[in-house]
């Protein structure tokens, strides 16, 4: 498995969750436009990286990373803007998925 289909993943999964924060809080045009580019750099991104990688894997690690990151994002910014600490079991899962979205990536086929 090549890393350069990991890089379109992981360029792609920000681009996710870039444009699914948008989607939540853009509220004019310059921030919608900037959503669906985001969209259109996730979904290019991902065709890509089926170029070099099978497309089972490149699936669930690109939907695992999307997850992981848009949480990730959710959790800092509820912080950041109202002092909420994140939930214990909230971040245990959260691991537990990047586990296991690292360790298909380490899959031999």
């Amino acid at each position: 498995m090549s890393n350069r289909g990991f890089l379109w993943i992981f360029l792609g999964a920000v681009a996710e969750c870039g444009w699914a924060y948008g989607l939540k809080h853009a509220s004019n045009l310059s921030e919608f436009l900037l959503t669906t580019l985001l969209v259109s750099i996730s979904f290019v991104s991902f065709m890509k990286a089926l170029k070099y990688l099978p497309v089972s894997i490149s699936y669930a690690v690109f939907v695992g990373f999307g997850t992981a990151f848009i949480v990730i994002a959710e959790i800092v910014s509820d912080y950041v803007a109202s002092g909420i600490m994140p939930n214990f079991i909230r971040l245990f899962f959260i691991a537990t998925l990047i586990l296991g979205v690292l360790g298909l990536k380490g899959m031999k086929e």
